[in-house]
């Protein structure tokens, strides 16, 4: 039993404070998870535009690196914009209220950083392992974001069990 004078807010509301408090934590790690991939990208593009494999024949004009880079670029956009929502729906709800767009982006977002620091040191080779550029300590950096403050698979079991209350009734 905690004395009275000890307890810090109504009893029983301690998990929805800690919640109100680790949503706008994740945005936060989203916010620069994302800005990582956009000095991944740049970095990529630039190496895809400068490496040519013959001369007048860069790296850029393969299909597969093109690819990469329009999967970067739609995967950073949608993080973008999936953060943004999470956070007006903090702002005008609640981080309560928002906490499956908060569980969604820590899952999302991470998965993007992962995807795009691989395709960016895919196109710098053995380079992008060294540490000449920052991709190889974003990249050993990168893996624990899906495991801490809540691994992956956590955060998508929880939002498919919110999902799915409408459903299972």
């Amino acid at each position: 039993v905690v004395p009275e004078e000890n307890v810090l807010g109504p009893v029983g509301a301690g998990f929805k404070i800690a919640q109100d408090r680790l949503g706008p934590g994740r945005i936060h790690h989203c916010m620069r998870w994302i800005g990582e991939c956009e000095k991944a990208f740049e970095m990529m593009c630039e190496r895809a535009a400068s490496r040519e494999l013959a001369p007048g024949k860069p790296l850029a004009m393969k299909q597969t690196i093109q690819n990469w880079i329009a999967e970067s670029r739609a995967e950073i956009n949608a993080s973008r914009l999936m953060v943004l929502d999470a956070a007006k729906k903090i702002d005008n709800e609640g981080a309560y209220a928002a906490k499956v767009e908060i569980s969604t982006i820590k899952f999302y977002v991470a998965q993007v950083l992962q995807n795009v620091l691989d395709r960016a040191v895919q196109v710098h080779g053995a380079l992008g392992m060294t540490d000449d550029t920052p991709l190889a300590s974003l990249y050993r950096h990168e893996r624990s974001a899906r495991i801490y403050d809540g691994a992956d698979e956590v955060h998508k079991s929880r939002v498919a069990k919110e999902i799915m209350k409408k459903y299972l009734k």
